[in-house]
Protein backbone atom coordinates (compact mmCIF):
# COMPACT_ATOMS: atom_id res chain seq x y z
CA UNK A 1 0.00 0.00 0.00
CA UNK A 2 2.91 2.25 0.88
CA UNK A 3 4.45 1.59 -2.47
CA UNK A 4 0.82 2.80 -4.33
CA UNK A 5 1.00 6.21 -2.24
CA UNK A 6 4.26 6.81 -3.16
CA UNK A 7 3.73 6.36 -6.86
CA UNK A 8 0.60 8.42 -6.59
CA UNK A 9 2.55 11.11 -4.73
CA UNK A 10 4.96 11.01 -7.52
CA UNK A 11 2.66 11.54 -10.09
CA UNK A 12 1.34 14.20 -9.26
CA UNK A 13 4.10 15.84 -8.44
CA UNK A 14 5.42 15.26 -12.19
CA UNK A 15 2.20 16.61 -13.99
CA UNK A 16 2.42 19.83 -11.54
CA UNK A 17 6.01 20.31 -12.26
CA UNK A 18 5.16 19.60 -16.09
CA UNK A 19 2.32 22.02 -16.04
CA UNK A 20 4.28 25.05 -14.50
CA UNK A 21 7.49 24.44 -17.02
CA UNK A 22 5.33 24.33 -20.19
CA UNK A 23 3.57 27.56 -18.99
CA UNK A 24 6.77 28.68 -18.66
CA UNK A 25 8.49 27.74 -21.89
CA UNK A 26 7.48 28.66 -25.60
CA UNK A 27 6.26 25.65 -27.72
CA UNK A 28 7.38 24.65 -30.88
CA UNK A 29 5.43 22.00 -32.92
CA UNK A 30 5.01 20.69 -36.06
CA UNK A 31 1.67 20.75 -38.66
CA UNK A 32 0.86 20.05 -41.79
CA UNK A 33 -0.04 23.00 -44.10
CA UNK A 34 -0.74 22.71 -47.85
CA UNK A 35 1.20 25.43 -49.28
CA UNK A 36 -0.07 27.80 -51.81
CA UNK A 37 1.04 28.04 -55.34
CA UNK A 38 1.06 32.09 -55.03
CA UNK A 39 4.74 33.66 -55.08
CA UNK A 40 3.73 37.29 -55.16
CA UNK A 41 0.48 39.60 -55.06
CA UNK A 42 -0.14 42.33 -57.39
CA UNK A 43 -3.18 44.71 -58.14
CA UNK A 44 -3.49 46.32 -61.38
CA UNK A 45 -4.30 49.84 -61.46
CA UNK A 46 -5.28 52.02 -64.57
CA UNK A 47 -3.27 54.78 -64.89
CA UNK A 48 -4.64 57.83 -67.70
CA UNK A 49 -2.74 59.37 -70.20
CA UNK A 50 -0.98 62.43 -69.77
CA UNK A 51 -1.22 65.09 -72.00
CA UNK A 52 -0.57 68.61 -72.27
CA UNK A 53 -3.11 70.57 -73.81
CA UNK A 54 -2.13 74.32 -75.17
CA UNK A 55 -5.14 76.43 -75.08
CA UNK A 56 -3.05 78.98 -77.40
CA UNK A 57 -2.14 76.63 -79.72
CA UNK A 58 -2.92 77.88 -83.16
CA UNK A 59 -3.59 81.68 -83.32
CA UNK A 60 -6.77 82.19 -85.61
CA UNK A 61 -7.46 86.26 -85.08
CA UNK A 62 -5.80 88.25 -82.63
CA UNK A 63 -6.87 90.69 -80.07
CA UNK A 64 -8.79 93.84 -81.50
CA UNK A 65 -11.32 96.91 -81.00
CA UNK A 66 -13.86 97.90 -82.60
CA UNK A 67 -16.47 100.66 -81.92
CA UNK A 68 -20.59 99.48 -80.95
CA UNK A 69 -23.22 102.04 -82.42
CA UNK A 70 -26.63 101.62 -80.92
CA UNK A 71 -28.43 105.06 -82.15
CA UNK A 72 -27.13 107.86 -80.35
CA UNK A 73 -25.23 105.70 -77.86
CA UNK A 74 -21.04 104.98 -78.92
CA UNK A 75 -19.58 101.86 -76.94
CA UNK A 76 -15.87 100.87 -77.64
CA UNK A 77 -15.36 96.95 -77.03
CA UNK A 78 -12.54 94.93 -76.90
CA UNK A 79 -12.32 91.59 -79.06
CA UNK A 80 -9.96 88.83 -77.72
CA UNK A 81 -7.77 86.82 -79.61
CA UNK A 82 -9.10 83.31 -80.62
CA UNK A 83 -6.73 80.38 -80.84
CA UNK A 84 -7.03 76.93 -81.75
CA UNK A 85 -6.75 74.30 -78.86
CA UNK A 86 -3.81 71.79 -79.37
CA UNK A 87 -3.14 68.83 -77.22
CA UNK A 88 0.08 66.70 -76.71
CA UNK A 89 0.58 63.30 -75.63
CA UNK A 90 3.38 62.87 -72.80
CA UNK A 91 2.38 59.34 -71.73
CA UNK A 92 0.31 56.60 -73.01
CA UNK A 93 -2.32 55.37 -70.55
CA UNK A 94 -1.35 52.37 -69.06
CA UNK A 95 -1.97 49.72 -66.48
CA UNK A 96 0.64 48.85 -63.53
CA UNK A 97 1.07 46.55 -61.35
CA UNK A 98 1.10 47.45 -57.20
CA UNK A 99 1.79 44.99 -54.65
CA UNK A 100 -1.02 43.64 -52.67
Amino acid sequence: MKVLYALGAAAVALTSVATFSTSAKAETFIVSETRSNVIACYNRVYVPAKVLVNTKGIPVRGESQAWQITGEQWVKIRNPAVYIQTRKTLEQDHYTLVRC
